[in-house]
This record gives structure tokens, sequence and C-alpha cells, in this order.
């Protein structure tokens, strides 16, 4: 479980802005109010689909609501593609297998096959690790943008 408190303070700040009820907004968002409510009182990160939908609903990249960024502008993709389809073509584009990329991010090459097997999206901590060694953004791996930065 990844603690972050830049998180919770702009999560908090927007729920705040939106004026509406947490449970409303949860919903609204399509996410399970468990994990909306972790994250406005714990700065629990949620599973990267629910921090997208929380990004989706609010409009800002994921780099601006995890704090690690002041910039919140975005702009969305015009046909959203997938993750699994963008790492396919970011090793394609970069001539690497996703065994190489296992190895040189340093996680089980057996977690890419699950992946694609079960529909699976990696943790944010491999995410990050992905977007960093492609040089893009989590928004552009995650497929919400195509924008690389």
């Amino acid at each position: 479980m990844s603690i972050y408190v830049e998180f919770q303070k702009r999560l908090l700040e927007l729920v705040a802005e939106s004026g509406e009820k947490r449970t409303v907004l949860a919903g609204n968002m399509g996410v399970g109010y468990r994990a909306f409510s972790d994250a406005c009182n714990y700065g629990i990160l949620p599973k990267p689909m629910v921090l997208v939908r929380m990004c989706d609903y609010f409009c800002l990249p994921i780099a601006y609501l995890l704090g690690e960024t002041d910039n919140d502008a975005f702009v969305p993709a015009p046909e959203r593609t997938t993750f699994h389809e963008r790492l396919k073509a970011l090793c394609a584009e970069a001539h690497i297998t996703f065994y190489r990329l296992a190895k040189e991010c340093h996680f089980d090459k057996s977690c890419i096959s699950k992946w694609y097997a079960l529909g699976q999206y990696p943790s944010m901590e491999i995410l990050e690790l992905i977007a960093d060694r492609f040089e893009v953004s989590l928004d552009y791996i995650l497929g919400r943008t195509d924008e690389r930065d």
C-alpha cells in the first residue's frame, strides 16, 4: 500500500472545489467508495485504473494529481488506446522484447504475460518504471493522451 501525502492533499482540494459529497463523487467517477475514501482519508494510492477514473473525472494528468507537477493542463487523446496496445507499440518502436523490458525495469517477465492474458494492469510502481524507461508520461503509457511527456 502506497501513501502519498501530496496526492491526498490535491484530491481533497478537488473534492472541496466540486461541492459534492464523497459518495456522490465516487459514484460519478465510477470508483468504489472504499478506495475513494481511503484515498481521501489516508492518502492511499488506489489501483491504476481507479486513479485513471479520478483523473478522467477532473480532466487532469496523473502526475498533477500525484503531486509530481504543478501543471494541470491535460489534452485527452481523441481516440484512446489501451495500456496493452501502447506497451506493445513502445516496445516495437524501441526494438526491444517484453523480456528485455522486464529485465531492464527489474520485474518478472511473467508479469507481462499475466497482464495480456488476464487483461490486467501493472502496479503504479511498475507503470512508473515502464514510463521512465520509454521517457513517456503515465498518461501516455495508459493511453489517456497522445502527448508523450
